[in-house]
């Protein structure tokens, strides 16, 4: 699917006058929390609007003395009246001296020592009990509060049998009407559903609150609203659960069908919050993104003019293209492609949608001929002049890797580092937009990619030195990997797995993976083994690499790889308010998309694809072309 993008404020749906919440709020074991008011009939999607209400009602605002303590049991000045439920969690705090404005001496409050938390365990009238769960020194005299700034709560969406924009759209009417209470503090809950599917859990055992205990100090949750649709009777119906974390006390437990109002997927903003936006006037042109999601490419277009979205074919070349990237040096700001062929490199300069040639390199008579299955842009010397940096492979077991950085002097390719043993691999972890920092893999015989392990490498003096471990996830491949900006002042890594799956990580966590298989890279790697009696063969395909690009300009980039499981597809991925989304998108080339790469322009970025067709079944021969799309 594609990455999340804004959604601005919401206009008003009428619901009709049916519409209401069709389950009853269960209580966890131990009580029911006060009924949320039914909602008035043509309220904006009221169903959902109560739903968030009656989470809100669960965390009032109220702080009061524990007037007794007995052991582990403390009995709370704090009751029914007060709005207190059974199996919320209360933070107990000792009040010290008083806080006085130096000038006026007026007083502005008094200090505060945390002497822990405390779980409510029976309600009446006037009075509550509670068990303290955290800290030994709670004496008579202390307070007991749930904060009156906003709660932190984790949403975590499952989805089974629902389309996605149906999905999509119910989760975030929840999360804005969440938002709107003024109570809360949202995150999604992306990383928790990776987690609890590596370790096997199924989704009955998480809406019973089984193994969260363990995942609450890992991912710091204090509350996790578990949101679970399904169909039943042919319509989209939602199954929530709220808990409080780590004790794992269910709050709240209620089902409801979705509204017909959040069944349509909003079209406009994606990639973030979008608030405050709601009154902007509309622009005329579209972004990008917009247009790709809407599908609005027309396989004739780079040679008809016909398509919504202008294409133009920049260059068509006799052989088929095994790897390609696109980036703007910051030295000269024009825009450089390099490619290749397997065998041979290609840099171009890119100057009005026409490839300039730059140079061409090709393996010397004592050079090894390896093929080359994946070459990256990047300034590793930090010159403000882009090197390429190409990944090589032979079988033969006393060759293998054969990596190596070319640069550029005097309008010639130069060799500055051959003959690397590792798999190499260029990022921008900072987002300064052009990739500076290298790192490397080792080969495996076993897997071809050294699994759990990459080391930074710095160009010095003529060679590679190691400077360290890096931190990346037992999955990672140093191949078929970007980094993007999926939110404010946060970049993450995503890479294609092993099972041709798009991963986002986030400090070497996973948080998100598709369930649609991406890339399928066209060269064939043969690895050839001794395990086996007489030796076996394995062959490992590379991937192309994804593209974080930010498509409809407002500041949070979107990720695009080809999904050559079915030609001419393409994969889009975004974050929202409702978590990672994923959407397939019908490029319309007739062929296969074996590179992808982004230049940045005034009225949006411009995607550059290479598309390779075949001259028949039982032949690697080809032609490619290289299609670029043009802003509005």
């Amino acid at each position: 699917m594609i990455v999340a993008r804004r959604t601005g404020a919401r206009a008003v749906r009428a619901l009709t006058l049916g519409l209401s919440l069709l389950a009853a709020v269960a209580a966890a074991a131990q009580g029911s929390p006060p009924a949320a008011p039914a909602p008035a009939p043509g309220s904006t999607t009221a169903s959902i609007a109560a739903l968030a209400d009656q989470v809100a009602s669960l965390f009032p605002k109220l702080d009061g003395d524990v007037i007794e303590v007995q052991g582990q049991s403390v009995t709370l000045a704090l009751g029914r009246k007060d709005g207190l439920v059974q199996g919320i969690e209360l933070a107990l705090y000792r009040e010290g001296r008083e806080l006085r404005h130096p000038r006026t001496g007026q007083v502005l409050g008094r200090t505060e020592q945390a002497v822990g938390r405390a779980l409510v365990e029976q309600v009446f009238e006037a009075y509550a009990i509670a068990r303290v769960t955290e800290g030994a020194e709670v004496r008579p005299g202390d307070r007991a509060r749930i904060s009156a700034g906003r709660i932190r709560l984790t949403v975590l969406p499952l989805v089974d049998g629902v389309k996605d924009a149906v999905a999509e759209a119910a989760v975030q009417e929840l999360v804005e009407a969440l938002s709107r209470s003024g109570r809360f503090q949202v995150a999604m809950g992306d990383a928790i559903a990776v987690a609890l599917g590596q370790q096997g859990m199924s989704r009955d055992d998480l809406l019973e609150g089984k193994g969260l205990a363990e995942l609450a100090a890992r991912y710091k949750i204090e509350h996790l609203l578990v949101a679970r649709l399904t169909s039943v009777q042919r319509k989209p119906y939602m199954d929530v659960r709220l808990f409080t974390l780590p004790a794992g006390t269910r709050l709240l437990s209620t089902a409801m069908f979705v509204p017909s109002t959040a069944r349509v997927a909003r079209r406009g903003e994606y990639s973030g919050s979008g608030q405050g936006r709601s009154n902007q006037t509309a622009v005329p042109q579209r972004s990008l993104l917009a247009r790709l999601l809407s599908g609005d490419m027309d396989s004739g277009a780079y040679s008809t003019g016909e398509g919504s979205i202008p294409l133009k074919e920049v260059a068509k070349f006799p052989f088929v293209v095994t790897a390609m990237d696109v980036a703007v040096p910051p030295a000269d700001q024009v825009p450089r492609l390099a490619l290749s062929d397997g065998e041979k490199v290609f840099l171009y300069k890119v100057v009005d949608y026409a490839l300039e040639p730059e140079w061409t390199w090709q393996a010397g008579m004592l050079d090894t001929r390896a093929t080359v299955f994946g070459l990256q842009l990047a300034d590793v010397d930090d010159d403000g002049r882009l090197e390429v940096v190409v990944n090589r492979y032979h079988p033969h077991p006393s060759i293998l890797m054969s990596s190596m950085i070319l640069g550029t002097r005097e309008g010639r390719a130069e060799v500055l580092i051959r003959n690397v043993p590792q798999i190499l691999f260029a990022v921008d972890p900072t987002g300064a937009g052009v990739r500076k920092v290298l790192w490397s893999e080792e080969f495996a015989q076993n897997g071809f990619f050294k699994t759990g392990q990459a080391d930074r490498q710095v160009l010095r003096d003529g060679s590679l030195v190691p400077e360290g471990r890096v931190r990346v996830p037992d999955s990672f491949r140093a191949t078929g990997a970007t980094y993007a900006t999926v939110a404010k002042d946060l970049r993450a890594l995503a890479y294609i797995d092993q099972h041709s799956r798009l991963r986002v990580t986030v400090d070497g966590e996973d948080v998100w993976r598709s369930s649609s298989p991406v890339g399928g890279g066209i060269v064939k790697l043969e690895v050839q083994t001794q395990i086996e009696r007489g030796g076996r063969s394995y062959i490992y395909a590379s991937e192309p690499l994804p593209v974080a690009v930010d498509l409809d300009g407002d500041g949070l980039e979107e990720i695009v790889v080809p999904q050559n499981q079915v030609p001419g597809r393409l994969a889009v991925v975004y974050k929202g308010p409702a978590g990672y989304r994923f959407q397939s998108v019908n490029s319309g080339f007739e062929g296969t998309i074996t590179a992808l790469g982004a230049i940045p322009r005034d009225g949006g970025p411009s995607l550059v694809a290479a598309v390779a067709r075949y001259y028949g079944l039982l032949t690697s021969s080809g032609d490619t072309q290289i299609i670029m799309t043009i802003p509005e």
